[in-house]
């Protein structure tokens, strides 16, 4: 089994022209041999793991298998892997989810890679990392609704209790302990968002790696921080998502709602972008 950081160190840096037979075959073996990343990965999302061993997609694997046997030859191996992107084709046009839609895209650009596209790599690790970035993004969104008291019916009924029957004296006894159970929950649900957005976060920094060996300029390549926030009871409180784009000292922060300008030293700031 490989790792995220062995696809990294075996991708080439500077695509010139197609790859010597010896580095695409070793190459094409260390993206294979990351099968079990994509299938934790997949695990945390809850995302079905088992499909990407199904149909189209798992043709396509095993014409990639086939391409690092030992005896392959060079146009054998190319005709091979011109099966396989065939496949990851069929696979995109019936996918939905935003994951695996990211790791099929990974696999298109591979391939193109391969066959000595480096443009066509380009775009489809572009492709994989927005959409994995949209996948991240989407988990937290899902978060926020679920923390809402309002879309629990028995919170709601709680609260509804206490605005009812509290009086003006004790009220803020109430809000107190209200708070502290809306807090708990908010921890609670955050907690379980951050746990499946950090496998996904590392998955994100890999394809960006992969985007800059391939020769994009990291001014135009963002990268991706999931950043908690912990309030006094040391609380997970808010879950952020943060872009960094080059050098620019500005950032911008997605809270689950809507995009804020912020500084990469500072908080969000005022400024909205519809997400």
């Amino acid at each position: 089994m490989a790792t995220w950081n062995d696809l990294i160190l075996a991708t080439p840096r500077q695509i010139a022209g197609k790859l010597q037979d010896e580095g695409a075959t070793t190459f094409l073996e260390t993206f294979l041999r990351t099968e079990g990343e994509q299938v934790v990965l997949l695990g945390h999302l809850h995302r079905g793991p088992h499909l990407l061993r199904e149909g189209a997609f798992n043709d396509g694997r095993v014409h990639l298998e086939a391409a690092t046997r030992p005896y392959c030859a060079r146009d054998e191996r190319m005709d091979l892997v011109r099966s396989a992107s065939h496949c990851f084709t069929e696979a995109l046009r019936t996918e939905r989810d935003a994951a695996r839609l990211s790791l099929i895209s990974l696999h298109l650009g591979i391939c193109g890679l391969l066959l000595g596209g480096p443009k066509d790599a380009r775009e489809w690790t572009s492709i994989a990392h927005q959409t994995a970035v949209e996948a991240l993004k989407g988990i937290l969104s899902q978060a926020l609704a679920e923390q809402a008291p309002t879309r629990n019916r028995y919170l709601g009924g709680v609260l509804n209790f206490i605005i009812f029957f509290t009086s003006s004296a004790t009220l803020g006894a109430g809000y107190l302990a209200w708070d502290r159970l809306l807090s708990k929950r908010t921890d609670k649900v955050l907690r379980r968002a951050l746990a499946r957005m950090e496998p996904l976060a590392r998955y994100i920094e890999t394809v960006r790696e992969i985007r800059l060996r391939l020769g994009e300029p990291a001014s135009v390549v963002p990268r991706y921080e999931v950043t908690p926030t912990l309030d006094a009871r040391e609380s997970l409180s808010q879950l952020s998502i943060r872009t960094l784009l080059g050098d620019d000292d500005d950032a911008l922060d997605f809270n689950g709602r809507e995009t804020r300008r912020a500084s990469r030293r500072g908080p969000a700031r005022d400024t909205s972008y519809n997400h």
